[in-house]
């Protein structure tokens, strides 16, 4: 008897270490019987996705338009709007690009565009304004490289009445040229006016 219980104890202590090391890799694997599917623990949610935004309608900003020689050789261009006291204006340049002189005398045409480059329904007068002074027709005629100029101004002023905005003035410097568009905010309030003076050397003051 005690030489077979000299075995039978340490074949008992190895299978239970083996015991216990089985059970510790069924807790560390996963899918075990100890997996936490089994203990009925619910998985990690994963974060969440935020959910897609639509960009916000952004206003229509006029787009530059690159000058270019009209076939009768006139180039048409703007500076910047100037702002006062609820008036504007903007300085319009015309210079003889062709390789001949060509007259231009008395006033361009000029229509106020939306922003689809439609036109808008505005009154042209020719005449002064608070921003600009109209200094009347005159003989013009221009050099190869030579230029003139002429001011267009409205007013910002909101009274009743919807909103008259262009997004672009379309010019036509003497009759039989085609138009030339300038992207621009004409923001003219509820008036539906411009004023365009002639064309000059040089800006009256």
């Amino acid at each position: 008897m005690r030489a077979r219980s000299s075995w039978l104890v340490p074949l008992l202590v190895a299978l239970a270490v083996v015991a216990v090391t089985a059970v510790a890799l069924a807790l560390r694997t996963p899918g075990g019987p100890a997996d936490t599917a089994g203990l009925g623990v619910p998985p990690s949610p994963s974060p969440a996705t935020p959910p897609a935004t639509e960009p916000e309608d952004a206003p229509a900003v006029p787009q530059p338009v690159t000058p270019t020689c009209s076939p009768l050789g006139l180039l048409v261009t703007a500076g910047p709007v100037d702002a006062g006291l609820g008036h504007r204006a903007v300085v319009v340049t015309v210079t003889n690009c062709g390789d001949a002189a060509r007259e231009v005398t008395g006033y361009p045409a000029v229509e106020v565009l939306d922003a689809d480059g439609r036109p808008m329904a505005f009154e042209t007068a020719h005449e002064s304004s608070y921003m600009v002074i109209d200094p009347g027709p005159a003989p013009l005629v221009l050099q190869p490289g030579e230029s003139a100029v002429t001011g267009v101004s409205w007013s910002a002023t909101v009274t009743a009445g919807g909103l008259t905005e262009g997004q672009a003035l379309r010019v036509v410097p003497v009759p039989g040229d085609p138009g030339q568009v300038l992207p621009m905010w004409v923001d003219a309030g509820t008036t539906g006016r411009i004023e365009v003076a002639a064309w000059a050397t040089e800006l009256a003051r």
